[in-house]
């Protein structure tokens, strides 16, 4: 491997440890739902299906705390209530991935094509549509221009499009069958059906998206400093975590005998 190679193998490297502390647990909706907030405000607006995903990723966690608190009322049937609490897990898990793994595909595709040094890597794992429409974002933002709405519109078909291709519709599929034999089915469908989802996604969109964005700033269950500077929270975020990175390395090779004889 040549020295550009290896270069440019360390940056692809480096950006996959980032994202996947960037994306935390399946739990960590609000962090991924920062994390999506930034690329919508580091495009100057244009990338819109990032905010309509920091949304979502803010309204499943309300969805499944609001379920949470429906079986806890189940006094009265504590078998079914146990089975419920159980597939209702399960979904949480599950969607907890799914918004991880489409969060890891908007983030890495935005970066990959934004870092002149990873662009044989962007046309060679990107889309090429998907790779065209984020060209055009980036250079609207370099260029401080206008953003059309119809790349908009294209930006956020690509940008779903390469996300539903990294979602695993198996496991999901089987946590939805397991929670509709429960008694809770018709609640979770109503609040975290792909119906009910698509219909919050198109009233964000009908109140335009700097309303929604507006909106996600001022949400009270996101820290008070990401409401008061979300890019300075950001990357704080983005500091922490390749500190923490960091220290785990150094931690690993202190337990590493060669290496300290090496160092040595």
């Amino acid at each position: 491997m040549d020295l550009i190679a290896a270069h440019q193998q360390g940056l692809i490297e480096q950006l996959e440890a980032e994202v996947d502390g960037l994306a935390g647990r399946a739990s960590d909706h609000a962090q991924r739902a920062m994390v999506l907030h930034h690329l919508y405000d580091h495009s100057r607006g244009a990338h819109a299906w990032a905010l309509a995903e920091a949304r979502q990723s803010l309204w499943i966690a309300a969805a499944i705390a609001r379920l949470r608190r429906r079986i806890s009322r189940w006094g009265w049937a504590i078998r079914k209530r146990h089975e419920a609490e159980d597939a209702l897990e399960d979904l949480a898990q599950t969607l907890g991935e799914v918004s991880r793994s489409r969060m890891i595909s908007a983030y890495s595709a935005y970066r990959l094509s934004a870092t002149k040094a990873l662009r044989s890597e962007a046309e060679t794992s990107l889309p090429a549509p998907l790779l065209s429409a984020l060209d055009q974002c980036h250079g609207a933002r370099r260029g401080g221009e206008n953003w059309p709405a119809d790349s908009d519109l294209v930006l956020m078909d690509e940008s779903e499009s390469y996300a539903e291709a990294s979602t695993c519709r198996h496991a999901l599929e089987g946590a939805w069958a397991r929670i509709e034999a429960t008694g809770l089915g018709r609640s979770a469908k109503r609040l975290l059906g792909s119906n009910a989802l698509a219909r919050r996604r198109a009233r964000d969109a009908r109140k335009g998206w700097p309303r929604t964005d507006r909106e996600l700033r001022g949400d009270p269950t996101l820290p008070a400093v990401f409401r008061a500077n979300p890019a300075q929270h950001f990357y704080a975020l983005q500091r922490a975590l390749a500190d923490r990175r960091r220290q785990h390395w150094r931690e690993l090779c202190d337990l590493d005998a060669d290496a300290v004889a090496l160092a040595a």
